[in-house]
């Protein structure tokens, strides 16, 4: 009975002064990260988090503070995955929420962003100018592709296209654009000599090939990860005397991790009575949690009347403040194959075979943002089936609200 009343008391003592090392430990991560946190030490104290909680100290203030210091290093990904642990144990806190709507309009994901602010303070909206019904973006782009082929003429592309919110799940996006070159046709025609051999004599017609577009899509935030997407493009091609009424339609899902993202969707077009079905594979890297270095890898495959795998690699970078870069490829063959979900359609008379580039953005401030592509294609001549070069340059401008 003595001996148990001994191991009682040791068991008793022991208890105690582990509990009192895991307040000390509390303590003296709490401390530490609060001083961190107030002197602006942020990679110190995004170090001191990690180490504190991979001992089990683990708790909503400290992810705030490891949450602000990487969303003040600009590690917007590692820090909405500290935000998200924070709603998980309070799913109306607003600073969480705010801050979550930041990183991920910072990121890119609109839809994400805007459903993170149906859950901020209705004043700090107000402050912030943001509204469930409202403006996203607007913007103009033109684009001149010319060639060495003598028989195709200088194209011309424009676009003009805006983008609003219709709630705080629901964005739309809408474009319109117009397309216009001349195509010359240089068929031989056989003609027989009287009593001598057959020989080929040239003959050509010049066409008139315009393109009128209308292309719209639905983005549904199921919630801050996962949009589900839906799009439709219309297209009135006109060559020579003939008119065609396409239809190109796309349904997806678009799922976004912290460091990553993920699409994968399905696009059905008719286009100059040609049906096809092109399903998509999307991945999309953040390595640093910004957009200050991303790669984005597409893989596309259609089946009906045309059948082909085509690959895009796409990599982006800031170079200075104020200058971002990307690069991109596309290998395979591109007959009527859809991009950017469904919104450029490569239905060239002439199909493209390989396709690179490159792209410069310029902000000029928090809304204004201009950029300039160059583009680099190899095309087939429809009529003579052999391979020309075609160089574009495109210049755009965007507003964001």
């Amino acid at each position: 009975m003595a001996n148990r009343k001994y191991f009682l008391m040791l068991a008793i003592i022991g208890f105690s002064f582990i509990a009192k090392a895991q307040t000390t430990s509390f303590q003296q991560v709490d401390s530490t990260t609060y001083a961190r946190y107030t002197a602006g030490d942020w990679k110190s104290l995004v170090e001191l988090g990690n180490n504190a909680i991979n001992a089990g100290v683990d708790y909503p203030i400290l992810r705030l503070r490891m949450a602000y210091a990487k969303f003040m290093t600009g590690n917007y990904a590692g820090a909405l995955g500290d935000y998200s642990h924070v709603l998980k144990d309070d799913s109306r806190n607003q600073t969480a929420h705010y801050f979550s709507y930041l990183c991920n309009k910072y990121l890119g994901n609109n839809n994400g962003a805007s459903y993170h602010a149906g859950y901020v303070d209705t004043l700090t909206l107000k402050n912030e100018q943001i509204s469930s019904f409202g403006l996203l973006e607007a913007g103009l782009e033109n684009s001149v592709k010319t060639s060495a082929n003598a028989n195709r003429g200088t194209g011309n592309y424009t676009r003009v296209f805006l983008s609003n919110r219709l709630g705080w799940q629901l964005q739309l996006e809408q474009s319109v654009g117009y397309y216009n070159q001349s195509i010359t046709s240089n068929n031989p025609i056989a003609i027989q000599i009287p009593g001598g051999p057959l020989v080929n004599q040239g003959g050509s017609a010049t066409y008139s090939d315009s393109q009128f577009e209308y292309y719209g899509k639905l983005g549904l935030a199921v919630n801050s990860n996962l949009t589900v997407l839906g799009a439709y493009h219309y297209l009135n091609t006109s060559y020579g005397t003939t008119t065609y009424q396409n239809h190109v339609g796309l349904v997806g899902l678009k799922y976004w991790g912290y460091y990553f993202a993920v699409q994968a969707d399905a696009d059905f077009s008719s286009i100059s009575n040609i049906v096809t079905q092109q399903y998509n594979g999307q991945l999309s890297i953040y390595p640093l949690g910004n957009l200050n270095l991303y790669t984005v890898s597409r893989l596309s495959v259609q089946s009906g009347d045309v059948q082909q795998t085509i690959f895009n690699q796409t990599l982006g970078f800031k170079v200075v403040n104020k200058l971002w870069l990307e690069a991109n490829a596309g290998f395979g063959k591109m007959d009527n194959y859809l991009e950017a979900d469904a919104l450029y359609v490569y239905n060239s008379i002439d199909v493209t075979k390989f396709k690179a580039g490159g792209t410069a953005f310029f902000p000029l401030n928090k809304h204004a943002v201009v950029y300039l592509n160059y583009a680099f294609e190899q095309k087939q001549d429809f009529y003579l089936n052999n391979n020309y070069n075609q160089h574009s340059i495109t210049g755009g401008f965007t507003w964001k609200f």
